[in-house]
């Protein structure tokens, strides 16, 4: 049976039949990627979760929720995991307030070693699975460079062997990676390179799905990403751009900060944008002859959306399922 109704009606179905998408950062690295996220003005709700006032203050999100601690001055968790854990237990009901009930994904986003993200996105994520059973749990992460530490690294192991317990899936960045990557850099242009990357990714996830960046068209159904994504553990996401599909396919799977091995995806998601001109369906058959053959996986959505907003072709790259010989290296084997 169908539905007649002016412009309004359709309006509001097309509002109700939207992918709902929550972006939540917990502690410092996370508030400074919901920063950056918000000039971009995605189509996606952002909330900033600390146990650190002055920088939760500094930080534009849609939604704030300050973690109580352990003591009564919110400054932080000091780098203690247990800390933050215990911050987001005794303000859950305050987090979860802020993630819409509706929602059809959580992107959380943390760096893991210190105390906040490491001790708090993994209780926040259980909560979730609890209570949001339907919602999509993707963990979008950074690991600390070896030389912060051996008592960061070991949190970062333990907040990652948490999450990746707790997630659907966890797509990984390690700084090491990068530092090997771009070799002789200042510690903070490493991070700022890092920060680009973390938005890269989580834009990615959000315009692959939200049609309010504009119309594709091929367009990635929500069911087909939940099904790939739902229990994968470990995803790559790259994103590269270049004057052809080929340029920006290979410089989306290079932008890896890792070590992924792609053949072992069991799924994978393309999503191409750019001028009508640009978006060569014969390239584009191509680099997906190429996932087949090469990450052998025949299971490939992909999404193609016309712009004049970009320069170039935009090609993101999300293969779920994988393995990472960093992590893999990193937690000793105990993937």
């Amino acid at each position: 049976m169908g539905i007649v109704g002016d412009e309004s009606v359709l309006a509001e179905r097309e509002r109700m039949a939207a992918v709902k998408i929550n972006i939540v950062g917990v502690g410092g690295c996370g508030n400074n990627a919901i920063n950056n996220l918000y000039k971009l003005k995605l189509p996606a709700k952002l909330i900033a979760m600390n146990t650190d006032a002055p920088v939760l203050r500094r930080t534009s999100a849609d939604k704030k929720v300050l973690l109580s601690g352990l003591t009564e001055i919110p400054r932080g968790a000091h780098g203690v995991p247990d800390v933050g854990a215990k911050a987001m237990e005794n303000s859950i009901e305050d987090a979860l307030a802020a993630i819409d009930k509706d929602v059809d994904a959580v992107i959380g986003i943390a760096g893991l070693g210190g105390g906040t993200g490491t001790g708090g996105l993994p209780v926040l994520f259980r909560e979730l699975a609890l209570r949001r059973k339907e919602a999509l749990r993707i963990a979008v992460v950074t690991l600390p460079f070896r030389e912060e530490g051996e008592e960061r690294v070991k949190n970062a192991q333990m907040g990652l062997q948490e999450l990746l317990e707790c997630s659907d899936t966890i797509i990984p960045n390690a700084n090491d990676v990068l530092a090997e990557k771009m070799g002789g850099i200042t510690l903070p242009y490493a991070f700022k390179v890092m920060d680009r990357k973390i938005a890269r990714v989580v834009e990615a996830l959000v315009r692959l799905q939200s049609p309010e960046v504009g119309p594709g068209i091929i367009n990635v159904d929500f069911s087909n990403v939940k099904r790939i994504m739902r229990n994968a553990r470990i995803s790559f996401a790259g994103v590269g751009e270049g004057r052809r599909i080929y340029d920006a396919f290979n410089r989306a799977l290079r932008d890896d900060y890792a070590e992924t091995d792609l053949s072992t995806a069991h799924g994978v998601l393309l999503f191409y944008e750019g001028k009508e001109i640009y978006l060569d369906m014969g390239q584009i058959r191509s680099t997906i002859n190429y996932i087949t053959n090469n990450f052998g996986t025949s299971t490939v959505f992909f999404g193609i959306r016309p712009t004049w907003e970009l320069a170039e072709v935009r090609a993101s790259v999300i293969a779920c399922g994988v393995k990472s010989g960093y992590v893999e290296e990193f937690l000793g084997g105990g993937v």
